[in-house]
């Protein structure tokens, strides 16, 4: 994958979201103007062209002359359980930025870091409350969920998932 297609993410798009467009677009044979499915889904226009971003930077969806195009690795996405789609999530994100960004500062760090402390070293929203508590949301559906990261509810911090030690 090019530098010009690790795009990143935007906070608002949730694992569910892509897994959502991606049975759209089975349903719809793998081909939908995305106009249209704006119309049909109710959804905001630009909110569905995050959505819509988002899966063409994980490969699941190709843009073209306004058409939403399902890929192979669409196909593949759709057929899997919920355990197989979480699988190809943690493979995917990891070469994504901001995924990418935040696995390394906690990984070069060997540290817990909030949502806040991360985005104070990488920028990746405005300071302000209510996109604080978005950008920790996003951590822990993309990253906690796909068993790349730990959360600790009590000091609402992040850490490396440590590898589980075999029993004795």
């Amino acid at each position: 994958m090019s530098e010009e297609e690790q795009r990143s993410c935007p906070i608002d798009v949730t694992p569910s979201m892509i897994a959502g467009l991606v049975e759209v677009l089975v349903l719809w044979g793998g081909r939908i103007d995305l106009h249209r499915l704006a119309r049909e889904t109710g959804m905001e226009t630009g909110l569905l062209l995050r959505v819509a971003e988002t899966a063409r930077a994980l490969g699941f969806v190709e843009i073209s002359n306004g058409d939403l195009i399902l890929t192979k690795d669409g196909q593949a996405f759709s057929r899997r359980g919920t355990s197989g789609k979480l699988g190809m999530l943690k493979e995917l994100v990891q070469g994504l930025e901001p995924f990418k960004s935040v696995i390394m500062l906690l990984s070069e760090r060997s540290v817990q870091l909030s949502a806040e402390e991360i985005n104070e070293r990488l920028g990746l929203c405005a300071v302000d409350e209510d996109q604080l508590r978005r950008l920790n949301s996003f951590i822990i559906d993309w990253l906690v969920a796909t068993g790349l990261l730990e959360y600790d509810g009590e000091s609402s911090s992040f850490r490396l998932k440590r590898a589980r030690r075999a029993r004795t």
